[in-house]
């Protein structure tokens, strides 16, 4: 029987190593809760002793084998009856709560779990009464038995007894102390971060409108150029507060929302974007709810990424999708393994021009704040097309 439920278990090609854990406790325990009597009295019949013999102490090997596999695993491995007693529990699990193997074998769970926690054994028993058949992970504080307190994650199942019933439970139990620790620093670092992001566009803000205000205050006879250029700093600057707060503060930074037609944003994105040799094409006649302040931002990072990396001659165009748009070039398009790596915040393919690798890093946060998906592929040219699916649309005709 172990022989025939491993050969399944290797021809499924289960891989998961909590699966085959789950599998191998099972089958060590099944092996051990009565097989050879219940087949050996089965087939007294049809074998003579020496057979029977022999199939014993097969069996036994093979019981042997199993509990030395689950012996030899790093994870803990506990199986409980259907009162939440255990009934096996390999060293590694006996390690990790302080207890001898032999102090935990017929004591109930709750005598490892901390008092505040103890609730989940009522729920795993709920849930596998309702569903026996998929594995479910949970989460407890286990108490050791020198009071430490350790974050546990427990891979459930049940456990088939000789009649296929599932009375009893075995599960996978992981510490996973150290790594809800580093999960919450990096939360605190992350509010850290937002709080700072914030403070610093204020401070920014301020000091930016002045600049704006007295720059149209300037005299009639002073450089047009010069001032021109300073103009477009100073919206340079507040193009990066606004992806800033977007990047370091998610939806918290693109609360209002309106209708934005997509082609008058486009186009205004387009003088923005400054480049006179390049051409844009319009195809797309939606309107989609959001931040049109933002929208603007998006479609201003692709035009100026696809003018830095393909030439100031590059053909870009903005269409309809189904359920989005889409902006797409005639340029040498970006391999395909490159296609996640350009999202990331630094990546930059314009280092000559002074960029500093947020643009396209805003493009996917904003993607993911509204609930878009952005996907980039090769467009009809060879070029780089991005395609922002998964957007409410509508119709401008309409």
């Amino acid at each position: 029987m172990l022989g025939v439920l491993l050969f399944i278990a290797l021809a499924a090609d289960i891989t998961s190593v909590v699966v085959n854990t789950l599998i191998l406790t099972a089958l060590a325990s099944v092996a051990g809760l009565g097989m050879g009597f219940h087949d050996a009295r089965a087939k007294t019949r049809a074998l003579n002793a020496e057979e029977r013999r022999q199939e014993a102490e097969r069996y036994g090997q093979e019981l042997r084998r199993y509990e030395s596999i689950v012996e030899t695993v790093n994870e803990g491995i506990l199986a409980v009856d259907e009162n939440s007693h255990f009934t096996l529990v390999n060293e590694a699990y006996a390690e990790m709560v302080g207890y001898d193997q032999e102090e935990l074998l017929g004591s109930h769970i709750s005598h490892v779990i901390e008092n505040e926690t103890k609730t989940v054994i009522d729920e795993i028993q709920r849930d596998l009464t309702t569903d026996d058949t998929e594995a479910k992970t949970y989460e407890a504080v286990l108490e050791t038995a020198s009071g430490k307190r350790i974050e546990a994650e427990a891979t459930v199942a049940g456990l088939p007894d000789k009649e296929g019933a599932e009375h009893d439970h075995v599960g996978v139990v992981r510490d996973v102390t150290e790594r809800n620790e580093r999960e919450r620093q990096l939360e605190q670092q992350n509010k850290r971060l937002d709080s700072f992001a914030s403070m610093v566009a204020h401070e920014l803000r301020n000091p930016l409108m002045i600049g704006q205000m007295y720059c149209r205050e300037l005299p009639a006879d002073a450089n047009p150029i010069a001032v021109d250029y300073i103009v477009e700093a100073f919206d340079r600057i507040e193009d990066i507060i606004d992806v800033m707060l977007v990047i370091t503060q998610g939806y918290e930074a693109v609360l209002e929302s309106s209708p934005v037609e997509l082609a008058d944003v486009a186009h205004d994105a387009w003088i923005k974007a400054d480049a006179p040799d390049a051409t844009l094409e319009v195809r797309v006649d939606d309107t989609i709810q959001a931040d049109e302040t933002y929208v603007q931002h998006l479609f201003r990072n692709l035009f100026e990424n696809a003018v830095e990396h393909d030439g100031n001659d590059v053909t870009i165009t903005v269409g309809e999708l189904p359920v989005g748009f889409y902006v797409a070039d005639n340029g040498v398009g970006i391999p395909a393994d490159d296609r996640e790596t350009i999202f990331e915040t630094g990546y930059t393919t314009a280092s000559s021009h002074g960029g500093m690798g947020l643009g396209l890093a805003f493009v996917k946060e904003l993607t993911n704040v509204y609930g878009w998906k952005c996907t980039v592929t090769e467009s009809n040219t060879g070029g780089a097309r991005f395609e922002f699916t998964n957007i409410e649309t509508h119709n401008v005709v309409e």
